[in-house]
């Protein structure tokens, strides 16, 4: 189980994201101030396998949201970031750990381009 606080850095500010739920399958988390307001979310679950003796596979999601609310007339400004990592029960976490600190870092080095629409 993660902590009851995380922080999130966002632009060399930490975010302090506070645990408001818990269940036996995730987590939710909020921060809210006079600006706007954070939400994260994680959810675990198993997907049974559809063919006989092939394993089933874990799916594991963050979802982060921001609202900016607006100030005078207009709407709040609405970002959100969500993540699924699969693997099969037979394979191997560290591995898979790897993987996707390596995708986390390319993801952050073409984020720029993937917002503005590059592909």
């Amino acid at each position: 189980m993660f902590a009851n606080t995380l922080t999130l850095t966002v632009n060399a500010v930490p975010i302090t994201l506070t645990r408001v739920n818990q269940d036996n399958f995730g987590s939710t988390y909020k921060s809210s101030d006079a600006l706007g307001n954070w939400k994260l979310q994680f959810r675990n679950s198993v997907e049974k396998s559809t063919v006989i003796g092939v394993p089933d596979i874990e799916r594991h999601n963050m979802f982060l949201e921001r609202e900016v609310y607006q100030v005078g007339a207009g709407y709040n400004k609405y970002y959100s970031f969500t993540s699924t990592i699969r693997m099969r029960l037979t394979s191997d976490p560290t591995v898979f750990a790897q993987i996707v600190a390596g995708a986390i870092t390319l993801l952050g080095a073409q984020a720029g381009g993937m917002i503005t629409g590059e592909s």
